[in-house]
């Protein structure tokens, strides 16, 4: 008779006396001699009748045992940084905005522990033109991991007449490098009272951070960056006027439409320098409030690009 010899893994559960029942994950490895009507095991014969055999063929890997074969990857990916806060390190920024020209410093100044973190403070020379510069060198930053966490305030559009509004910002994330794009990283939402020429209006805030794609280059005034990431800061408004009609109060929302993205601002980091490109859109439209005889000092309406780019920067080991 001819026996073919093969590898099994088994082991014994004795249920019956008169019976051998297999399972899988046995750290025991016999070697078996089958034909097609009968087997042996080191010199036994067991019959086939109502036992139930489960072998693996280890040889050519058609299953395998919780653990034995598993193979353990230790390997951890270094996670980028988008923005060193070394001491020494500063960056110089080119801006444009309604067609004029200005110019950032923006320079690591020191370190400030609050509520048990400890955060960067960032200065800037005066005065500070850029969104982007405003908003970093007057909060305090600190890294964590892949993301950017900002701590502080901040304010409304850059227009004459607006509004003056302050939103508290508590560790939002700038960015997160390891998220997917479109992903919400941090929202907050609030609402500011205050008053304009007597008039009582309430602004209600939403405020967004999202992430944007990872590029593998992005190019600024002809200088290209390697390994980027991006991500937007979104502000959107809603503001109403207390009014009262024959001694009828009623709120007249005054921005058309009625929901607004007031702001937003689309920044790029480049991996071990930081902020390299960010381009701020500020717009938004009230409605025609002359027919009522109210004649607020915020501008009918406003639409502005500003960009800002970087040009030198020295990155402190």
């Amino acid at each position: 008779m001819n026996f073919v010899f093969i590898k099994i893994q088994v082991c014994y559960l004795k249920k019956y006396e008169s019976a051998l029942n297999f399972k899988l994950c046995s750290i025991d490895y016999r070697y078996a001699a089958l034909d097609f009507n009968k087997f042996s095991i080191f010199g036994k014969k067991l019959l086939m009748k109502k036992t139930i055999l489960v072998f693996t063929l280890v040889s050519f890997g058609l299953l395998s045992c919780g653990g034995d074969d598993a193979s353990n990857d230790n390997t951890t990916e270094e996670i980028a940084n988008y923005f060193p806060l070394t001491q020494g390190t500063y960056w110089t920024y080119n801006n444009v905005s309604q067609d004029t020209q200005t110019r950032d410093s923006l320079y690591v100044a020191g370190t400030e522990v609050l509520n048990g973190n400890t955060y960067t403070n960032l200065d800037a020379s005066t005065p500070e033109n850029a969104f982007m510069t405003r908003t970093l060198a007057e909060n305090l930053l600190r890294v964590e991991e892949s993301r950017l966490i900002l701590n502080g305030e901040l304010g409304g559009p850059p227009v004459d007449g607006f509004p003056d509004i302050s939103i508290p910002l508590n560790d939002v994330i700038l960015f997160d490098s390891q998220e997917s794009p479109q992903t919400v990283l941090s929202e907050l939402e609030g609402e500011i009272s205050q008053e304009i020429q007597g008039y009582p209006i309430t602004i209600n805030y939403v405020l967004k951070t999202v992430q944007g794609e990872n590029l593998n280059t992005h190019t600024v005034d002809g200088e290209t960056f390697n390994t980027v990431t991006t991500s937007k800061i979104i502000l959107n408004l809603t503001i109403t006027l207390a009014l009262e009609i024959n001694g009828i109060p009623f709120d007249l929302p005054i921005l058309d439409p009625e929901s607004q993205d007031i702001i937003i601002v689309t920044n790029y980091y480049a991996e071990n320098i930081g902020l390299i490109d960010s381009n701020v859109l500020v717009a938004y439209s009230l409605i025609d409030l002359s027919q009522a005889g109210i004649d607020l000092p915020i501008p009918q309406e406003d639409s502005q690009t500003a960009t800002q780019k970087i040009d030198s920067y020295n990155i402190s080991d």
